[in-house]
């Protein structure tokens, strides 16, 4: 049981060292009102642990478990870098991922620790809170961080686009598609819709056309 608990604590502090981490990441390239959400969400991921360990406690014989583990301190600001567009949007592509594969394994953490509480008798329905404060938490952390990722490559590609403007050959009319397929191929489908608007109000409508038209 307590093997249980310990590897839940130890995936709590992985997710939240995920929102650390991202946290510096925004403030390294410029992005400081997004690093301090993420620490926001950091901060409340702490709390759920203090509170989940407190609810350990009640117990009296797992009052040693030690939430170290799971605790994480703001993250120290790194000096600002110059952004490299592609070395950036890469970054925060793996910064998501690796925050939605933490999350998923600290979830799955918690499914066994409830499992063993139910095996012996105590309300594990107790964790239901708990899990509903990670999920809100970590889902606001991956949604901070695929929204930077949106604007870096909506900056990349509208840039890209803007070149063409005013050229009208069939040569030149087939790259600003091809730019845009690619944009919307380094999205999540969820967010290639808004993205696609994006594009029209940016005087890219014929494009954005040809892309629906072939989907």
């Amino acid at each position: 049981m307590r093997e249980n608990m310990t590897a839940l604590i130890s995936a709590h502090g992985d997710l939240t060292t995920g929102v650390t981490e991202a946290a510096g990441l925004m403030t390294a390239h410029g992005y400081p009102q997004y690093a301090e959400h993420l620490d926001h969400h950091r901060a409340e991921l702490n709390v759920a642990i203090g509170e989940l360990a407190l609810w350990f406690e009640s117990f009296g014989i797992w009052a040693d478990v030690d939430i170290g583990n799971g605790i994480r301190t703001p993250v120290t600001s790194p000096a600002p870098q110059p952004p490299s567009q592609g070395v950036l949007e890469a970054q925060l592509l793996t910064a998501r991922e690796k925050l939605k594969a933490k999350r998923a394994t600290n979830l799955t953490k918690l499914a066994e620790a409830r499992a063993s509480l139910n095996a012996i008798g105590l309300p594990a329905d107790e964790l239901t809170a708990y899990r509903r404060t990670v999920r809100v938490w970590a889902g606001e952390a991956v949604d901070t961080v695929s929204a930077v990722h949106r604007l870096t490559l909506a900056d990349h590609y509208i840039r890209r686009l803007a070149k063409l403007t005013g050229r009208r050959n069939d040569a030149l009319r087939r790259e600003g598609a091809d730019l845009l397929d690619q944009w919307m191929a380094d999205l999540e489908e969820v967010d290639r819709e808004g993205e696609l608007a994006l594009a029209e109000s940016c005087g890219y409508g014929n494009l954005v056309d040809w892309y629906r038209a072939k989907m």
